[in-house]
């Protein structure tokens, strides 16, 4: 027989015989011997000589705790931006299947029915009222649903449009 079950026998022993103790003393007894039988159905872990054993245990009972790592989290391929021309009241999608500047060209020039061909050149305006040349890179780093004015100018000389992105 066990400390524990010696104790569990004890503890019964004294409920028995004393029926007349307070609610609150019966509660405790009553989760006392709960807990001692939760620990004598537990598995007991042979106990081997040598604090590395027991560090190993300790090891694995605090991996158990720990919660499970989240998962990364993959940015979607394809990114919907919202445009809209300066007498528009309503922005239109687009959805860009690679964040790159020939299918942004291609989803314009449908949206706005432009020839293909002819949509050559994007530019940004920042806020500063700086005019960059976009490229590729400009591209990617657009993030899901960013909306922007556009300005979509034609040049004669050349025979092309000109895109202008204003931030």
């Amino acid at each position: 027989m066990t400390v524990g079950s010696n104790l569990l026998s004890h503890l019964s022993d004294m409920t028995i015989s004393s029926n007349q103790s307070s609610p609150r003393e019966r509660e405790t007894k009553r989760s006392l011997s709960q807990a001692l039988t939760a620990t004598n159905e537990a598995p007991q872990h042979s106990n081997l000589s040598g604090p590395s054993n027991q560090l190993s245990s300790q090891h694995q009972e605090d991996n158990s705790n720990r919660p499970n790592k989240c998962p990364r989290i993959q940015r979607p391929s394809y990114v919907t931006i919202y445009v809209k021309k300066p007498g528009e009241k309503i922005y239109s999608a687009l959805c860009l299947n690679k964040p790159t500047l020939d299918v942004l060209k291609e989803e314009l020039a449908s949206k706005y029915s432009i020839p293909k061909n002819m949509v050559a050149k994007f530019y940004k305006r920042t806020k500063k009222g700086l005019l960059i040349h976009m490229d590729n890179r400009m591209v990617e780093q657009f993030q899901d649903e960013d909306d922007f004015n556009i300005e979509i100018s034609f040049q004669n000389k050349e025979g092309i449009f000109e895109v202008t992105f204003i931030y």
